[in-house]
């Protein structure tokens, strides 16, 4: 299980400082996605704050993936919160 608190602060510190700008997202939470790398379609489950630019979360059929906004593509599908 993932200790939620404890990443939201490592994630809090890790952030580009104040005053500069954050990118935007991408792709929203559960939106289905496409990994080129993995040729496999996806949800996004989360995101994360690396170096210069977002990193995403995709759950796939078969696997979790991490993968930078370049790696994947939008489709605009939403999955229906159950």
């Amino acid at each position: 299980m993932i200790n939620l608190v404890q990443n939201l602060e490592q994630c809090w510190y890790i952030s580009p400082p104040w005053g500069q700008r954050i990118p935007p997202l991408l792709v929203s939470l559960l939106e289905r996605v496409y990994v080129k790398s993995a040729k496999a379609f996806g949800y996004c489950t989360g995101v994360e704050w690396s170096e210069r630019s977002w990193k995403y979360e995709i759950f796939t059929l078969y696997d979790n993936i991490t993968v930078l906004e370049s790696e994947f593509i939008g489709t605009g599908n939403l999955q229906p919160n159950t």
